[in-house]
């Protein structure tokens, strides 16, 4: 269920969803935010499967279950090899 914005909703934090965003963007985005805070490719991997978070589980439902782990891991591996540091290939 999506919740329709609404202007004069005193601070309650509300998701809404935005017409015409490129979801691999949105999934390297999310990735590369939760990697930066330490998390493991298996929990990453749990925001996706989850229909309690509805943008990232609808990335998983448009992209499919391998595309989305394969893309995890990935992100994952290019991390450990320093992608943000300046190391490695991805430099």
């Amino acid at each position: 269920m999506v919740k329709e914005f609404e202007p004069e909703d005193p601070m309650e934090l509300v998701g809404v969803v935005l017409e015409g965003g490129d979801p691999d963007q949105a999934l390297e985005t999310i990735v590369q935010e939760y990697l930066l805070m330490g998390w493991t490719p298996a929990r990453i991997l749990s925001l996706f499967r989850s229909p309690r978070f509805a943008a990232t589980h609808q990335i998983y439902r448009q992209r499919g279950e391998t595309y989305v782990e394969g893309r995890v891991h990935q992100m994952a591996e290019e991390w450990r090899r320093g992608w943000l540091t300046g190391g490695g290939d991805n430099a």
